[in-house]
Order: C-alpha cells, then sequence, then structure tokens
C-alpha cells in the first residue's frame, strides 16, 4: 500500500511523497539478496545430534527461501562428516565450502553438543487418529549449538559465530503398551522435526528488515508528469521511467533537473545504484534540487 502528499511550489515543481515498505539487511547485518545461498551441516556418528542437526539445515534453508522468495530446493543442503582437528570456524574452511558449494553465502552448523533424552511417563490424548497415537510421551534433550556464516561478497571477509543452549521435546506416541525401546526409537526420530523448528526459529537473525520509508517524486502541472508520478505512486517504475526519459529532452534545466532526479530514484528502487547515483549527478548539474542530498545519502548507504 502507498499514500501520496501533495505539496505544492509556486512558479515550480511539486512534489508527491510516495511510502514505500523497503527491505534492508538482516539483524546480523548481512545482505542476503541476490545472493546463492548453502547451508552445511556437520556429522558426528551421534544418532540424535544427526537428526536434528539435519532438521536444522532444513529449517533454516526454508525460511531463507521463503523470506527472500528465491524458491523451493534454492537454498542447497549439505552433509559433510566431521574431521577430526578440523578448524570449522576458520575463514580458509568456510571459504573452501563457498568453492566446493558454488554459493555466496555459506552457513556450517557445527555438530550439536547433545546431553541424555529423558522420557517422561504417558499422557492420553484427548482425541486421538489411530489406536496407535491413543497416548503421547514427552521428553527433555538438552542441547548446544553453534553455528558459521562466511558471506563471500562482503568485502571484510567475516566470519559470523552463533552460539546458543536450549532443550528440545522429543515425542513418541503410543497405544500405551508399547516397550520403552519402541517410544525411545520414536523419539528420537521426532528430533527432525524438533531440529526443523529450530532451524526456523534461528533464522529470524538472517532475515530482511522491512522499514516504512517516504520519498518524494517531483512533477510539474501537465499530463505527462501527472502520469509518470501516477506510475511512482503505485511503485510502477519502469513506465514512469519511459515518460521521464521523454521529459529529458528539453532546454529547461530545472525540469530536465527533476526529470533525472526521478530516473534516480527510480533506478534505486530497481536496485541499480550505480546508475541512480549517474543520474542524480546528471540532476545535481543542471539544477540541484533540495532533496538530492538525502536521496544521495540512501543510495551509498545501499552500495
Amino acid at each position: 500500500m502507498t499514500a501520496l502528499v501533495a505539496l505544492a511550489v509556486a512558479c515550480g515543481p511539486s512534489r508527491h511523497t510516495v511510502h514505500v515498505e523497503m527491505r534492508h539487511p538482516s539483524k546480523v547485518g548481512i545482505d542476503f539478496v541476490g545472493k546463492n545461498i548453502a547451508v552445511v551441516h556437520l556429522e558426528n556418528g551421534n544418532e540424535m545430534a544427526d537428526l536434528f542437526s539435519e532438521g536444522m539445515a532444513d529449517g533454516l534453508a526454508y525460511s531463507l527461501e521463503q523470506d527472500y522468495g528465491t524458491g523451493d530446493g534454492s537454498v542447497g543442503i549439505y552433509r559433510m562428516p566431521v574431521s577430526k582437528g578440523g578448524d570449522y570456524a576458520s575463514k580458509d574452511t568456510l571459504f573452501n565450502l563457498i568453492m566446493d558449494t558454488g554459493s555466496d553465502v555459506v552457513f556450517l552448523i557445527d555438530t550439536l553438543a547433545v546431553g541424555s533424552m529423558s522420557m517422561g511417563g504417558l499422557t492420553s490424548v484427548a482425541s486421538p487418529t489411530s489406536v496407535d497415537s491413543s497416548y503421547i510421551s514427552t521428553g527433555q534433550l538438552p542441547f548446544t549449538m553453534k553455528m558459521y556464516c562466511f558471506d563471500a561478497m562482503n568485502k571484510d571477509e567475516k566470519v559470523y559465530n552463533f552460539a546458543g543452549s536450549s532443550v528440545a521435546v522429543p515425542y513418541a506416541y503410543s497405544d500405551g503398551i508399547q516397550k520403552n525401546e519402541t517410544i525411545l526409537s520414536r523419539a528420537v526420530a521426532s528430533l527432525t522435526e524438533l531440529g526443523f523448528e529450530a532451524g526456523r526459529n534461528l533464522s529470524s537473525n538472517f532475515k530482511s528488515q522491512w522499514r516504512h520509508e517516504q520519498y518524494p517524486v517531483v512533477y510539474f502541472e501537465s499530463q505527462e508528469w501527472f502520469k509518470a508520478m501516477e506510475y511512482a505512486d503505485i511503485l510502477q517504475w519502469k513506465p514512469a521511467m519511459d515518460i521521464w526519459f521523454e521529459l529529458l529532452d528539453t532546454n529547461d534545466m530545472l525540469k530536465r533537473s527533476c526529470a533525472a532526479y526521478n530516473l534516480a530514484l527510480a533506478t534505486y528502487m530497481l536496485g541499480d545504484y550505480d546508475l541512480a547515483l549517474q543520474w542524480l549527478d546528471r540532476s545535481d548539474a543542471d539544477n540541484k534540487l533540495p532533496m538530492s542530498d538525502s536521496l544521495r545519502k540512501r543510495i551509498v548507504a545501499r552500495k
């Protein structure tokens, strides 16, 4: 949704303020837009740890795909056996994974440290779907996780480290007479699903942050300027640009500056920041507008 606020300026252009929800980098400062992402999880032969970390990798990848709209399966998921003495938090290790996976950003989920799993007694289910699901037993599994992230497109070449401890709640359905070994086996099998949810929760640190921002679009009292402004108001930047291109063909330096400024704004919205700066330079050369410096700061901050 966008809103429009008109502000008339005597003997010159008018301004309309377009309200836009703008995508910003994640909480940790990494911008994942347009980047290929891979998630790698280590395995050390501990069934409970491996199942949980596998689910965590799936949950993290799924959430990133949903947030960035890249489609199912666009985030690669890889498993890797742990090597004794391996330094998995090092930049060299993560860079090698970048090369191996062909990605721009890699997440590496280290082997989980898990405690002993304890299971509680049976509780009857109010509305069982089958005889075999008449009872449920829940337990506790304390774990500690570490994860590393490396963005090969970040000029700082920083390795991001994440760690945390929590308690998973494995569960098992039964008919109430199954052996303890069967219940325990079913509880272990639930760890993949629990890991998936943990991965989804973890992804909140890496999702885009959205902010409401306002941008002025300038126009003059004519049909062409009105039409371009109306396109901008509904965030249809390309048809608006077609009109502003035509409006550049004038000897009126103020109008030419306004058209170039609007083109700078449109290319900024479309993500071409270098071109946006070029259009803003052209606008400033003809007649620097009061809103030019503000837009320039926003463009530079995105580069």
